[in-house]
C-alpha cells in the first residue's frame, strides 16, 4: 500500500472508529449477557425444566394437563426435550408477536403441570434469555434500538477489514496501547466479522435486504407443504388456526413414526390441519434439522436436513453459531470472549484518541489515492453500502461532516497570518501512540 492510501485509510479508521465506539462498546457489553444467556437460563430455571423422573406419561396426557391451564387458546406446538420437562406451547394474540408464545411445563413422570412461562423464538428462550436477547438487538429501546445495533454491526466488519490492512501495511513496529489494539483486534478479527455477517442476517433494514436475496437465489430452506393435509382429504390446514388441527390421540403415535422414522434429540410437534408436523430442533450438537408430517401413523412427506440448499444449511450453523447454540458451552464462552476483546478493543481506541488530545490526523482527502486503489475502495463501498444501507448512511453523513470540517480548517489557516503548525510525520494514530 502506497503511504497516500494508507494516510487515508489510517484517517478514516480512526475518526469512524472513534465515531463508532460507543455503538460497539454497548453492542459488546449486552452480547457478553446474550453469549451466556443458555447456560444463565438453565441455572435460573433448573425447578421449572427438571423432571422428577422418567417419562412415563403419555403425551396426549400431558397436553390435557397443560390445556387446563389455557382452555381457551389454541395449542401451538408440543415441544418433547429428552431429560427435561415436556412444554406445551399455545399461541395467543395478545403476546408482542407470534414468536411469542405460552409455554406449560409438564411433567413427563407424574403429568403434573410444574409452571408456565412466556417463550420466544425456535430457541426456546425463556423470560430471562428473552430479555437479553431483545437487550442486545434493540437495547430494550424498539425500532430505534434495532437500527443503533445494526449500525454498529454494519461499521464494525468495515472497521475490522480496515484495521487489519493498516495492521499488515505497518512501516514499523507498534508499541504500547497501539500494539494491544492492532494484536487484539487483528487476533479476533475473524470472530469480529463472523458476528458482523450473521448479525446483519438478523438485522432491520440489511437482515430484510438479505433475505430478499435468498429468496431470490433459492437460498431459503424448504418447508413441509401443505399436502400432508390435503393427502388426508381434509384440505390445507393454516398455522394460524391451528385449534383446527389433528385428534390428539394420534399425537403418541406420531411421536414414535417420528423416531422410527430417525428424528432425534428434541422434537417439535405442530398440528396442521390432519397432520402433525415434526421438526428436530436446534439444540447443541446437532447439525441437521430433518422434518416429517404425520398423518394416521404414516409418513406423508419429509423434509432433510441434506435436501437443503448449501448457503440454507450455512444460514442454519451460523446463526446457531451467533446464539451459542452450536457447541454447547464452549460455543457460548468463545462468544463471551470475542466480545469481550471488542469491548477491550473499542475501550482502547477512545484511550488513544485521548491521550492523542482528541485530535485526529490531517486531512486526508480520497484524491489523494491512486486510481485504481479509489475505483476498488468506492466499488467496495457501494456494494456493501447496498447489502447495509445503514453504513451506507452513516458514511455519507460522515464524508459530508470531514468535508466541511476540512474546508472550514483550511480557510481558516488561509485567513491565519501563522501558517498552521506541522505535527511530525510519526503524530499519527498508527505509528506513535505507545501506553
Amino acid at each position: 500500500m502506497s503511504p497516500r492510501s494508507f494516510g487515508v485509510l489510517r484517517r478514516l479508521h480512526t475518526v469512524v472508529g472513534v465515531i463508532v465506539a460507543p455503538f460497539l462498546i454497548v453492542a459488546a457489553l449486552t452480547g457478553v449477557l446474550y453469549a451466556l444467556a443458555p447456560s444463565l437460563e438453565k441455572i435460573v430455571y433448573a425447578d421449572l425444566t427438571r423432571p422428577s423422573g422418567e417419562a412415563v406419561v403419555s403425551l396426549e396426557d400431558q397436553v390435557e394437563a397443560a390445556r387446563e391451564v389455557y382452555p381457551d387458546l389454541a395449542l401451538n406446538t408440543v415441544q418433547v426435550i429428552p431429560g427435561e420437562n415436556t412444554r406445551v406451547l399455545f399461541a395467543d394474540d395478545a403476546l408482542p408477536s407470534k414468536s411469542y408464545t405460552h409455554a406449560v411445563f409438564v411433567d413427563p413422570a407424574t403429568g403434573e403441570v410444574r409452571g408456565e412461562k412466556v417463550q420466544y423464538g425456535s430457541s426456546r428462550a425463556l423470560p430471562l434469555r428473552a430479555w437479553l436477547s431483545n437487550g442486545h438487538r434493540s437495547l430494550w429501546l424498539g425500532e430505534p434500538g434495532r437500527l443503533y445495533s445494526e449500525l454498529a454491526a454494519s461499521w464494525m466488519g468495515a472497521l475490522t477489514i480496515g484495521g487489519l490492512v493498516l495492521w499488515l501495511g505497518r512501516r514499523k513496529r507498534t508499541r504500547g496501547t497501539l500494539r494491544t489494539h492492532a494484536w487484539l483486534g487483528a487476533l479476533c478479527s475473524a470472530g469480529f466479522l463472523f458476528l458482523t455477517v450473521t448479525g446483519l442476517t438478523w438485522s432491520s433494514v440489511a437482515g430484510g435486504n438479505i433475505g430478499k436475496l435468498r429468496t431470490l437465489l433459492h437460498w431459503k430452506a424448504p418447508q413441509l407443504s401443505a399436502s400432508a393435509s390435503e393427502h388426508a382429504g381434509h384440505g390445507a390446514g393454516s398455522m394460524e388456526h391451528m385449534d383446527m388441527g389433528p385428534d390428539l390421540a394420534s399425537l403418541d403415535g406420531a411421536y414414535d413414526v417420528a423416531r422410527e422414522a430417525g428424528l432425534r434429540g428434541i422434537l417439535n410437534l405442530q398440528p396442521n390441519g390432519a397432520a402433525w408436523n415434526i421438526t428436530e430442533a436446534r439444540a447443541p450438537f446437532v447439525f441437521h434439522n430433518d422434518a416429517i408430517a404425520v398423518v394416521d401413523g404414516h409418513v406423508v412427506e419429509r423434509v432433510n436436513f441434506s435436501e437443503w440448499p448449501l448457503a440454507a444449511k450455512l444460514t442454519e450453523w451460523l446463526i446457531n453459531l451467533h446464539m451459542g447454540f452450536l457447541f454447547g458451552l464452549v460455543n457460548q464462552i468463545v462468544l463471551a470472549l470475542i466480545a469481550l476483546a471488542l469491548l477491550v478493543v473499542s475501550i482502547l481506541g477512545l484511550v488513544m484518541w485521548f491521550r492523542r488530545g482528541r485530535r485526529f490526523a490531517g486531512p486526508q482527502g480520497f484524491g489523494k489515492l491512486s486510481k485504481p486503489a479509489l475505483v476498488t475502495l468506492v466499488l467496495c463501498l457501494v456494494i456493501y453500502a447496498i447489502i447495509a444501507p445503514l453504513f451506507g448512511i452513516s458514511l455519507v453523513v460522515f464524508l459530508v461532516v470531514d468535508a466541511v470540517w476540512r474546508a472550514i480548517r483550511g480557510a481558516g489557516a488561509t485567513g491565519s497570518s501563522t501558517p498552521p503548525a506541522t505535527r511530525p510525520a510519526s503524530d499519527s494514530t498508527y505509528d506513535s501512540v505507545s501506553s
